[in-house]
């Protein structure tokens, strides 16, 4: 079963690569709208498993490329991770 934190995290990678392709126009503006939205669903959607928070994490480092921030320090981490830690 895919979790909705997997779901919305493909439709936001999606958007995103469609918004880059589309000329700037009304299309282009309905995917980063659709972007956004999966964006936030991410966000406030706790997660379950270790796999939604590398989601998660792969959402913060496309969204906010900035390496000098802790948010995208602890992503780094986060998918460095193999996810078998006890």
């Amino acid at each position: 079963m895919t979790s909705p934190i997997r779901k919305a995290t493909m439709a936001a990678l999606g958007a995103d690569r469609r918004c880059w392709k589309e000329p700037v126009t009304a299309q282009a503006q309905t995917q980063i709208d659709r972007f956004r939205a999966a964006y936030r669903k991410v966000i406030q959607t706790p997660a379950r498993s270790f796999a939604d928070l590398q989601d998660k994490a792969r959402l913060v480092m496309l969204f906010d490329p900035d390496p000098n921030q802790i948010e995208a320090s602890l992503a780094r981490d986060i998918l460095a991770m193999k996810g078998k830690a006890k």
